[in-house]
Order: structure tokens, then C-alpha cells, then sequence
């Protein structure tokens, strides 16, 4: 009583914004509990609570009005990224929300007729006033629906007892296609925007595709808030995936369908950016564009090309002062989304345009840009035709000892290696006299725990991509090196690593090699490692291509006399095939594979540390470079059937007599 009592009487000033939004989420833990004879049941009580507490807590005021057009950057995360939790609208919609939870169909029936009344009250109001009760029924009405959601995926649940298609085609469609300028009513604009953006899961696709181009036109609306509100809900749509009849995960839109609304928003978009307009460095505009790119993938190669130059002039601008790291990771995503599909076409025109630039940033050493320059670099020296003078120029500044020490380096340095590695023949000069200087690298980043998988990486790019002579005489001390970091860190991620390393190098070398030089460094080694790390490894969850190394390398090591004169041992080798060919239903949870293209956008920024954090790229590998450690191996089961049916064949039928775990395995040979 003492609360509602507040609540009814406290005015609507900014000061007792804090005072009103814990009376209400008082409220909102009473109405959410079962307790004997609750008022929260009496439907008097439910009305009176959302005449007097939720709508005039959830229509804006002349102060939140001024915070939407003075400080669009605020009211953009107070809003859209939840970051209001004390704010009196957020309060109000939780309210809505827990009194649903125990008394969902009555709650909502007076919602909907209050909403309904709003709407009426509307079409008599002024002009400003009909704006903020439009705008506080779109609010009212994402309270009622939404019961379940999730950052990634958006709203999962809804309340059925709402009708959100009707809404959306009586106030939403109508409001945004309205013949009033775009420039008109942005408040609500903004709400209607927000709205598709929420409920982009339940909305049609073909409703979406047809106000597609209305939601587009106002990216070239000056207010900052409706036109970041677009931006926002074009990468939320674009990122709508369904599952087909096969239960795989695929986009909804058809990016043909979208390319001309699409691309028309690019410009606009830059140009806020470069002017400077509206909210500065705006890293859901930046996001947008990286979204755009990704999405539509081959129909949006030409106009990537076009699309670089101004981008590249907007990595210039910043790199004067690169104060925002998310917009930073936005705008070098949104360029390696275009060079991904432009370059493999075009490798000369992207560098052109990329090259002078990443030359200056690494120059002038700006730092928070140096782990995105050397991925991009990478990708650009993968797809090249011609090796351009500045990969020659930068090799020896690659490996200075200060740019290992900076973590945020390691991976784009370790990628762009690879890309070196994968050129050999280019840089075979290069890379022998200075092969002592690489591994010296390998061994410093190794010993952090936190570099130590981009070590492993390393390790895989040499294994994959350059022949043997380069580092043979170095092979044993490499080996040596890295059993020593295994004993020293008992990391079950570093076993891993080191497994499928090894497996690798067994499937692409001469199958001597690795059993040789561990049996050099301690006479027995192999045996031991095989029965304590490797068969250990081979049980856990492992993706398809290293399966598909593990597989191979374990079918090599199984030739060996002295695993073939082992049968306890060879029975567990046998063991692990059966996980590893996913021979048995419940055998080994299988990582799920798949592009990354269509994962949401990180906001990666700098870390915790005072160092520049690293972020991964989404978009620096060339098209196919999913089948990772085995593209020469593109059917597992065939590949392991070639090699071990005639070696192995009798030996496993016998096994599978005095073990029936091997059974599978037996039928799988014969």
C-alpha cells in the first residue's frame, strides 16, 4: 500500500528516477510471487496498476525526448542494449512482464484494451503528444510479447495471447511508410524500428521484404537515433537464420532479393561516418556495413571494390587516434568481409587500395590496428597472383621480438606466416635463412599460457604448407620443445593440440619421421606418449578435419612394429577408430562444423589488461578454407578405409572375437 501510494504520488521529475524504479521493481517481485488472497488477482487492482504506474512510467517525457535528441549515443544503450535497468520506461515493461508471469491471459486482455484506447486517444491528440502514446503502445506491446529472448537470437517466446502481426501491419508498416517526410515524428520512427528489430524471429519474410526499402530509406535520415536504429535492425534481420528440412541452420533472405536495398544504404552510411555526423565513430552503422558485405557475400563483389577506397580513407581518419575499439573491429571486419570476396577476382585492384594504407599503419606503428593489419595482410598474400615488394620488405620486421611480445599480435602474425609458408617458392631464400628465427618465436610464444594454442597453430602452418627440408634439422628440438611445455603444463587443451599437431605431420610426412625422433630424445617415448596422451585425446569432442588427421595419423602409427607387436596397445588404437569414424550412434560428441560468416558480430574491444586485446577476424580466409587440416582428405570414411582394410583387416577381425567394442569397427573393414 505504502509503495503504490509512492508511486501514485511522486511526480515525474529526473530526481526521483531511481526512487520510482526500486517502488517499482518492488512491485514487480510482489506481483511475481504466489502469495494467499494477492491482490495482483483482482483485475480492479492489474487495471489500476497500469493506468497509474506502467503507462505514465513508460511514455517518454520532455526530458527523456531531450536525452534522445542531445545525446543519441545514451539513449541508443540505455535502449538498445539494456542498459537502463534503473531507468522508470525499462521498470514499467519489467512490471508488465512479471505480472504476466502468474496472470498472463488477464494481464494482457487489459494491455490490449488499454493500448486500444491509447491508440484512439491518439488520432484526437496533438501532434507530439499522439507521437509519445503511439510510441509508449509499440513498448506496451513488446512488455506483453516477449517472454523469452536471447542477445544472439533475439526473441525465442512469445506471449500467444498477443497478436504481434496485427500490430505490426496497423501501426508499424503504416507509420514507416507513411507519405510524411522521414524526417517527421523520429521518435516513433525509432520505436516502429526497434520494434521489427525485436520480433524479427516472428515477423514474415515476406512482410519484411516488402518494407525492406522503407527501412533502408531512413539510414539517410539525419537524426542520429532513427538512423542508427536502421542500421541496427538491417544487421539484426540480416542475421536471421531458419533450419531447412535437413536441420541445418541457413539464412532466411535471399541476398539476390536484398542486394539493390541493401547497397543503396552503403554510401549513406560512410558519409555519416566520414563527416562526422550524428554520433561519432558509430560502431552499429560500421557493424552494419561488415554485415551487409558478409551476407551477401558474391552479389555484393562489385560494389565491395568501390566500397574499399572509402573505407580505407575512414582507417586513415582513425588511425590518428583510434579511441573506440569496437568501431575499430567493425570497420576492419567490414574490409576483410570485402577483400574475403573481392580478392580472389581482383587480388590487384584490393591492394592497390589496401597496401599504401597498411603500409602507413605499420609504419607509424599504430598499435591498436597492427593485430587487424597483419590478418588482412595474410588474407591478401594468400590470394595474390604476384608477390608485391612490401610482403619482402616486411618479413624481417615480422619477426622483431616486440611484436611477439605484444599478445594481441600473436594470431594475425601467426596467420599472416602462414600465408608466407603457403608461398614458398616465393620466399624460399627468406624463409630458410631466417627458419632459426621462426621456431625461436614458436618456443617464446609457447611458453605463455595464454599464446600457447597460436603456437600450435604456427607449428600446423609449417607442418601443412612447407616441405620437410626446410625444417628437418630442426625437427627433433622442435619436438623436444614442446614435450617439455607438455610435461610442464598438463593443460588438457595443450594435449589436444599437440595430438593433432603430431597427426598431422604424420599424415604429410614420411611416417618415420616423428617415431623416430621421439625414440632419439628417450628410447621408448613413443609408446608412452601413444598410451597416456594420445589415446586420452582421441576420446575427446574433435572437429571433422581433425578427425580426419587423428584418423590417418593414427592408422600410420598403427603400421609400426612396435605398436603392431603391442596388443594391448593396438587393441586401444582400434578402440579410438570406432569414436573417431563415428562408427557407434553414442560414440564421441562430433564439434559441429560450419562457416563462421553468419555469427554475430563481436563486441571485441580492448581488454582488461592495458594492452590491445585480440580479435579474430571473422572474415580472413579465403572460400573453402573450412576443410582446415585435411583438404587433401575429402571423405573420411573412404580415406581410412584405403588405408587400414589392407593392413589391418584380419588383424581387427581377429580382435573383434575377444572384444565386441571392436565390432563396428570390423564390419566397418570388410
Amino acid at each position: 500500500q505504502d509503495v503504490w501510494e509512492l508511486l501514485v504520488g511522486v511526480d515525474q521529475q529526473e530526481k526521483n528516477d531511481q526512487l520510482v524504479a526500486k517502488g517499482i521493481q518492488f512491485l514487480s517481485s510482489a506481483a511475481s510471487t504466489h502469495w494467499p488472497q494477492s491482490p495482483f488477482e483482482d483485475p480492479n487492482v492489474l487495471s489500476g496498476i497500469c493506468e497509474k504506474v506502467v503507462f505514465p512510467n513508460i511514455v517518454l517525457r520532455d526530458s527523456d525526448v531531450e536525452m534522445f535528441e542531445d545525446n543519441p549515443l545514451e539513449y541508443v544503450r540505455r535502449d538498445m542494449e539494456s542498459a537502463d535497468q534503473e531507468t522508470r520506461r525499462r521498470s514499467a515493461m519489467d512490471l508488465v512482464k512479471a505480472m504476466g508471469k502468474l496472470n498472463e491471459a488477464k494481464v494482457t486482455e487489459i494491455l490490449v484494451g488499454y493500448v486500444k484506447a491509447l491508440m484512439g486517444q491518439a488520432g484526437q491528440s496533438a501532434p507530439e503528444q499522439a507521437e509519445r502514446f503511439k510510441d509508449a503502445c509499440i513498448y506496451l506491446c513488446i512488455a506483453m510479447a516477449v517472454k523469452g529472448q536471447t542477445q544472439r537470437d533475439g526473441v525465442t517466446v512469445t506471449n500467444p495471447n498477443v497478436n504481434i502481426g496485427d500490430f505490426f501491419t496497423s501501426l508499424v508498416i503504416s507509420e514507416l511508410t507513411s507519405a510524411n517526410p522521414v524526417t517527421n515524428r523520429s521518435v516513433l520512427r525509432a520505436s516502429c524500428l526497434k520494434f521489427i528489430t525485436v520480433f524479427r524471429n516472428q515477423l514474415p519474410r515476406e512482410q519484411i521484404g516488402a518494407i525492406l526499402p522503407a527501412i533502408c530509406k531512413h539510414i539517410a535520415v539525419e537524426c542520429p537515433v532513427v538512423h542508427t536504429y536502421a542500421a541496427i535492425c538491417i544487421e539484426k534481420l540480416l542475421s536471421v537464420r531458419d533450419k531447412n528440412a535437413q536441420g541445418q541452420s541457413a539464412p532466411r533472405y535471399d541476398p539476390a532479393a536484398m542486394r539493390p536495398s541493401l547497397l543503396q544504404v552503403v554510401d549513406p552510411i560512410l558519409q555519416t561516418i566520414a563527416s562526422g555526423k550524428g554520433i561519432p565513430m558509430n560502431e552499429y552503422l560500421m557493424r552494419t556495413v561488415a554485415r551487409i558485405f558478409g551476407f551477401l557475400k558474391q552479389h555484393g563483389a562489385e560494389a565491395g571494390l568501390a566500397t574499399l577506397r572509402p573505407l580505407s580513407q575512414i582507417l586513415l581518419a582513425m588511425s590518428d587516434n583510434p579511441s573506440n575499439p569496437v568501431f575499430n573491429h567493425n570497420l576492419f571486419e567490414a574490409i576483410a568481409s570485402i577483400v574475403k570476396v573481392c580478392v580472389p577476382m581482383q587480388p590487384d585492384a584490393v591492394e592497390a587500395v589496401l597496401l599504401p594504407v597498411f603500409g602507413q599503419i605499420l609504419e607509424r606503428n599504430v598499435v591498436d590496428f597492427l593485430p587487424y593489419t597483419f590478418q588482412i595482410l595474410g588474407l591478401l598474400l594468400d590470394a595474390t597472383p604476384s608477390v608485391k615488394p612490401l610482403y619482402q620488405a616486411l618479413f624481417e620486421r615480422l619477426l622483431t621480438d616486440q611484436l611477439w611480445r605484444a599478445q594481441a599480435n600473436v594470431p594475425g602474425l601467426v596467420r599472416l606466416l602462414r600465408a608466407y609458408f603457403s608461398k614458398h617458392t616465393s620466399f624460399a631464400e627468406l624463409l630458410r635463412s631466417h627458419m632459426e628465427a621462426i621456431l625461436m618465436r614458436f618456443q617464446f610464444i609457447l611458453c605463455n599460457r595464454k599464446t600457447e594454442a597460436s603456437a600450435m597453430d604456427l607449428l600446423n602452418s609449417m607442418y601443412m604448407h612447407l616441405p620437410i627440408e626446410f625444417y628437418q634439422q630442426h625437427f627433433k628440438t622442435l619436438i623436444t620443445v614442446v614435450l617439455s611445455r607438455l610435461q610442464s603444463s598438463k593443460s588438457p587443451k595443450l594435449q589436444r593440440d599437440f595430438v593433432i599437431s603430431c597427426s598431422l605431420f604424420m599424415h604429410r610426412s614420411p611416417s618415420n619421421l616423428l617415431p623416430q625422433a621421439m625414440n632419439e630424445i628417450q628410447a621408448g617415448l613413443l609408446l608412452n606418449i601413444l598410451g597416456s596422451v594420445w589415446m586420452t585425446v582421441l576420446k575427446m569432442s574433435l572437429k571433422l578435419d581433425e578427425r580426419k588427421v587423428c584418423t590417418l595419423g593414427l592408422a600410420k602409427l598403427m603400421a609400426l612394429d612396435e605398436v603392431k607387436q603391442n596388443p594391448q596397445l593396438l587393441n586401444s588404437c582400434c578402440v579410438s577408430l570406432v569414436a573417431l569414424l563415428n562408427l557407434l550412434p553414442a560414440t564421441g560428441k562430433v564439434e559441429e562444423e560450419g562457416s563462421d560468416d553468419d555469427a554475430p558480430l563481436a563486441d571485441m574491444g580492448a581488454g582488461l589488461e592495458f594492452e590491445v586485446s585480440f580479435s579474430k577476424l571473422r572474415n580472413t580466409d579465403l572460400p573453402g578454407a573450412q576443410s582446415g587440416l585435411a583438404p587433401d582428405v575429402p571423405d573420411l570414411h573412404a580415406a581410412a578405409k584405403a588405408v587400414l582394410k589392407p593392413n589391418f583387416g584380419p588383424a581387427v577381425m581377429q580382435l573383434a572375437q575377444a572384444n565386441a567394442e571392436l565390432q563396428p569397427l570390423a564390419i566397418f573393414l570388410q
